[in-house]
Parts: C-alpha cells; sequence; structure tokens
C-alpha cells in the first residue's frame, strides 16, 4: 500500500509540475526526523533542497550543510509578485586588465562584483549550483529628487557575454525604502506577457531587513522546472525553494559563466541610479558542476575570473556623472571565496 501511495504521490506531482510549465512550483518542507545530510539525491529533489557538493571541498559542503540542516520555517505558498524590474545581463562589459591573483579587470554600466566564465556549456549539467550568504545591507542617503534608486544583490548563470541570466537574490530602494528577496530568469526578447513570464524581477514574500544574515543558491537541471532558488534567512529563520522554468525569448541558457553581483537593475526609463547601499560584505561564495568547483579567488583552469567595477554613464543627473566611466560600485575579494562590494562616486551620497 505505501508504495503504490508512493507511486501515485510522484505521478501527481510530475503532472503539477508539467501544469505549471512557465510557471512556479513552491516545495514543501521535508517532514520532521528528515536528515538532509543521510539522505539520498532524489529525496534532495522531492523537498527543492539544494544539490549536495563534495564533502572533499570544505567551504562549500560546510555551507551547503549548514543551509539545509538550520532549524528554519518553509514558507510553502508565499505571496508572489510580479514587476516591472529588470536584473539583465552585463551592459557595456569592458575588460581592463589584470589585478591581484586570478581576477581580471572588468568595468560595466550596471554589475559590480565578480563573475566567471567558461567554456559553453560548463554550467547545463544536471544540478549545477551557485551559492553565497552575506549580511543584507542597509541604505544610505539619496537625493529624492532624482533616481530611482535602486540595488539588486544576487547569484546567478550567464549574462556574462550573452542574453539570458539564471538568477535569484535580493533588491533595496530608496525614495521609499523597500526590501524585498526575488528570483528571475531574464531572456533577450521577453515581454510582460504571461508567456514570459518570470522575465522581471518576481518579488516573494519572504521578509528581509538590513542586518539579516541571507543565504541564496539558485541550480539548473535538465528536468524541468529546469530553474531553483532556495534563499533562507538564517536571522528569522525562514525560507523559500522554488522551482521555474526558462521562459520564452530570443536568447537560450548557455550555462557559460556564475556571477556574484551587485546590480543596479532596470526600469522602463532605463537603468536605475545605484541606490547608496554602503557596503555588502558576502562569503562562502562557490560554485560547483559536479565535477568542478569554482570560487572567486581560485578557478579551474579553462575559465577566466573577473572583478567588475560599476561605473556611470548612465546618471541622474548627468551633471554628477561627467567623466566618463565614473566609478559607482567597487569589487574586493579576498581569499577564496569572501566578496565585498561597496558604493562610490556620485553612488555614495
Amino acid at each position: 500500500m505505501k508504495s503504490r501511495t508512493v507511486f501515485i504521490t510522484t505521478l501527481l506531482m510530475a503532472a503539477l509540475l508539467s501544469s505549471w510549465a512557465g510557471a512556479q512550483v513552491f516545495y514543501a518542507a521535508p517532514p520532521t526526523g528528515f536528515d538532509p545530510v543521510k539522505a539520498s539525491d532524489d529525496e534532495l529533489d522531492q523537498y527543492g533542497l539544494p544539490p549536495r557538493p563534495d564533502a572533499s571541498e570544505t567551504v562549500a559542503y560546510n555551507a551547503w550543510k549548514r543551509l539545509v540542516t538550520s532549524p528554519q520555517t518553509r514558507l510553502e505558498n508565499p505571496a508572489v509578485e510580479v514587476t516591472n524590474i529588470v536584473n539583465g545581463p552585463a551592459q557595456n562589459w569592458q575588460i581592463q586588465g589584470t589585478v591581484k591573483g586570478n581576477l581580471t579587470a572588468t568595468t560595466s554600466d550596471n554589475w559590480s562584483g565578480v563573475a566567471i566564465t567558461a567554456p559553453s556549456g560548463t554550467f547545463t549539467k544536471n544540478k549545477s549550483a551557485v551559492y553565497m550568504q552575506g549580511v543584507m545591507p542597509a541604505m544610505g542617503v539619496d537625493n529624492c529628487s532624482y533616481g530611482p534608486y535602486a540595488m539588486s544583490w544576487w547569484i546567478g548563470f550567464d549574462g556574462a557575454g550573452n542574453g539570458d541570466v539564471l538568477q535569484a537574490g535580493s533588491n533595496s530602494t530608496t525614495c521609499s525604502t523597500s526590501y524585498v528577496v526575488w528570483y528571475e530568469w531574464f531572456e533577450a526578447g521577453c515581454t510582460s506577457s504571461s508567456g514570459s513570464y518570470p522575465c522581471y524581477q518576481t518579488n516573494l514574500s519572504l521578509a528581509v531587513s538590513p542586518g539579516d544574515y541571507l543565504a541564496m543558491e539558485v541550480w539548473y537541471t535538465t528536468a524541468s522546472p529546469k530553474g531553483h532558488a532556495y534563499i533562507l534567512n538564517y536571522t528569522t529563520g525562514k525560507s523559500v525553494s522554488v522551482g521555474f522554468n526558462e521562459p520564452s525569448g530570443t536568447a537560450t541558457y548557455e550555462g557559460s559563466s556564475v556571477e556574484w553581483i551587485t546590480e543596479r537593475p532596470g526600469y522602463s526609463s532605463g537603468l536605475a541610479n545605484l541606490a547608496n547601499y554602503l557596503g555588502q560584505p558576502s562569503d562562502a561564495a562557490y560554485a560547483y558542476n559536479g565535477s568542478s568547483i569554482f570560487y572567486p579567488g581560485k578557478t579551474p583552469s579553462g575559465t577566466t575570473a573577473y572583478s567588475i567595477t560599476m561605473t556611470c554613464p548612465p546618471w541622474n543627473p548627468s551633471s554628477a556623472c561627467p567623466k566618463k566611466n565614473t566609478a559607482l560600485s567597487l569589487t574586493e575579494v579576498s581569499g577564496t571565496s569572501n566578496i565585498w562590494t561597496f558604493v562610490d562616486g556620485p553612488a555614495y551620497q
């Protein structure tokens, strides 16, 4: 009888996932007594838990273990808000030269942080994953005569040289101030139609506040739903796990880069002014594709790691950025897996 119940449950789940193609699926919490450390890969999948990295990779494995074993309340039916905000590919990507360690200096109009590029298909392996944990930044003072002012902090795949980004993260705005978490799978050519969902920042009702310690993981699977995001607010003990599919558009998922990014997102009026977010520290940043581990400060051969400086123009007012390539947000990498981004120039009010 038990095996028949499991079989029927599996069929119902498969039907549900199929009917939700293009939308999101929220995963239920594991039952009491469930041990994710000892669980099989299929059991981790069943409850929307991130894939397990190799135990020999101490930084990655310990971060994963803490994520899946920490006491937490799973939000199984969070409110969802589809916005008109885009967290998209790197714009005006310009390689500058080599900096400290293995990192190559790069500038972008909308990104700062770290990106690692690799041959196409590197992150199309089943359960390729990227992780980061860190402190939700507080917002400083901005001149509300201008704007909008916004800052996104996210992890994801692609976007460094192509037109799609599979991602999840947090967003902060000022004038007025708000803090949210979200997921998105941007593709070039997407529109706001339901058939293109989730092309835009899709907010989830997992509460976050400045100073909260967050963990985020995004992973790709070859079976539907192909995109996954897991966000845990360690401070409040609340988490959410969502699966979603690639939207319709002109780009396709390449799996050719992985990122840990601070971004000024795009609105219908263009790029937002970067909010005065003061500074954003994060640690235990890693990516894993089942065979290789990728850290901001240590990458496999055949890949390139970039330290990205966000620059202006554009900026509102343009008089605050009279010189091209004025820095807005800087990046520092320490050790193997720690990243710090912080505001500079006209973004620092």
